[in-house]
């Protein structure tokens, strides 16, 4: 057992290893990034200012549960950020991962420019440890199915985790 646990870590090793591969000094552009929101509200307002500072390439997505809901979004996007582009997914099953991961694969298909799509993931913190368990099990598993999700087209993503604390 600790033989192949030596050689696992050997594999790992090798497999890191910047022998052979001399690390590119060259700019990175900006990347494409992708704000996946639950709605309005101050809990994003930090990420959007995020992203806006990292790139001119911002887009929101909201998936929609139900028809209709999301009208008022709509209106209180355009109302806050009328130059960042807020695109609507349909999910008739209830899902949010599968939509937004969809998205993205699309996205990058379509773009076919190279650049690494950065996924940012607005987060509130609980003010006590316990209320946790209650909150963010949909920002959880998005960067669980993103950090695991084979890419469509080989483009890696970047997840950025941007907390919101709450107080009470």
């Amino acid at each position: 057992m600790f033989l192949r646990i030596r050689s696992h870590y050997r594999e790992m090793a090798k497999e890191l290893s910047l022998h052979g591969l001399p690390p590119s000094l060259k700019a990175v552009s900006a990347s494409r990034v992708v704000i996946p929101i639950s709605g309005v509200h101050r809990g994003i307002v930090d990420a959007v200012d995020f992203a806006r500072g990292m790139s001119n390439n911002v887009t929101a997505v909201y998936v929609e549960l139900e028809p209709g809901e999301a009208d008022d979004i709509r209106k209180k996007w355009t109302g806050l950020w009328p130059d960042v582009p807020l695109v609507v997914l349909q999910s008739p099953y209830r899902s949010i991962i599968q939509p937004i991961l969809d998205f993205l694969d699309e996205t990058d298909i379509q773009h076919n420019d190279g650049q690494q799509a950065a996924v940012i993931v607005p987060e509130f913190v609980p003010a006590k440890w316990w209320q946790s368990l209650m909150h963010n099990q949909t920002a959880w598993l998005l960067k669980a199915a993103l950090l695991y999700h084979r890419r469509v087209g080989g483009f890696p993503r970047v997840i950025i985790d941007v907390p919101y604390y709450l107080r009470k």
